[in-house]
């Protein structure tokens, strides 16, 4: 016979306790890859061997230092993208795309010659250059020229276009038409104007300075001349300035209420002066043989003409003498 069957127990045997769904094996191993630090935390969280929680914990938080001491895409390439992909779009659809294409090269009027032809050559183009004004210079040195026209030149075969640049002095006006000559201003005429009211006129000509100086060889200016009236002026009205912002105006000057002398380097009381010459040359003669030019003014050197405020002095005015004028232009002591 067989024995009779165990007594059943009247209660079933309790189910197993469901798992909780952040306990999940693919939610702890896509959270290891996103978010590692929380992945780490479900994983021993839970029912993984201790030896699978440690490799886990190992391997994303590489994963997670990788991702943290990375370095960031280059600035350009980030700053591309976007044109790029917008590109992309439009040449899909067939739309306009984000950059069209350049119709001619860019302007370079204004700039250095350095800085157009360094231009020029990122934009694609080779360059020449010649000087825009009359005088043929060359340009070996391109920081000191500007660029007054551009037009392009002859393309050698095979080669990249290339543009030609008309330019002038940094310090130079541009002509008004390619090969003209540079509009240099004119001399104005302040004679009879106030010291302080023909400072006023050449500065806005351009003139770096106005040096005052004495019509009256034996008459000294006082500290404030701006009241005294000038009778002569150098450059003389109407003469061409060149580069007048490096040049300085030398204006003859006399006390307002004292009359302009007929001629510069006069003294204003001939017999108290001290400049006229002694009796071998009251007819303008000279001890070297020369002449004063007139007036019975000498000086023995460029040194005495100048503390006399007299140079520089031309041929034809008192104290002129061929001796006092080195290069023979017309104007002694002029340097």
């Amino acid at each position: 016979m067989y024995p009779p069957p165990p007594p059943q127990s009247p209660h079933p045997p309790p189910a197993a306790p469901a798992r909780a769904w952040w306990r999940h094996p693919a939610l702890a191993v896509a959270t290891l890859v996103v978010l590692p630090p929380v992945g780490i935390a479900l994983t021993w969280l839970g029912r993984w061997s201790r030896n699978r929680k440690i490799v886990a914990t190992v391997l994303s938080g590489l994963w997670f230092l990788a991702l943290l001491f990375a370095d960031p895409p280059p600035a350009d390439l980030a700053a591309d993208a976007e044109p790029r992909a917008t590109a992309s779009a439009g040449a899909a659809t067939g739309g306009p795309t984000a950059r069209p294409t350049p119709t001619g090269p860019p302007t370079f009027v204004g700039r250095s010659l350095e800085e157009a032809k360094s231009g020029a050559r990122t934009a694609g183009y080779d360059s020449v250059s010649h000087d825009a004004s009359d005088q043929d210079a060359a340009q070996w040195d391109a920081d000191g020229w500007k660029v007054c026209f551009q037009t392009p030149a002859d393309e050698q075969p095979g080669g990249r276009p290339v543009l030609d640049f008309g330019v002038v002095r940094i310090d130079a006006l541009c002509p008004a038409k390619d090969g003209d000559k540079v509009p240099w201003p004119k001399m104005p005429a302040v004679t009879g104007k106030t010291f302080d009211e023909a400072s006023q006129v050449l500065a806005r000509t351009g003139f770096r300075a106005s040096e005052p100086r004495s019509a009256y060889t034996d008459v000294t200016l006082p500290e404030d001349v701006a009241a005294w009236k000038v009778c002569f002026q150098d450059p003389r009205p109407a003469e061409e300035v060149q580069t007048p912002q490096y040049q300085t105006a030398y204006l003859s000057l006399t006390a307002p209420a004292t009359a302009c002398p007929p001629n510069p380097n006069t003294a204003l009381r001939p017999d108290t002066g001290g400049t006229t010459a002694g009796n071998d040359e009251a007819d303008g003669s000279t001890r070297d043989g020369g002449t004063t030019g007139g007036g019975g003014v000498y000086y023995a050197n460029c040194a005495a003409a100048r503390a006399a405020h007299a140079a520089p002095i031309r041929s034809g005015e008192p104290g002129y003498r061929a001796a006092l004028d080195r290069d023979g232009d017309g104007v002694a002591c002029d340097r």
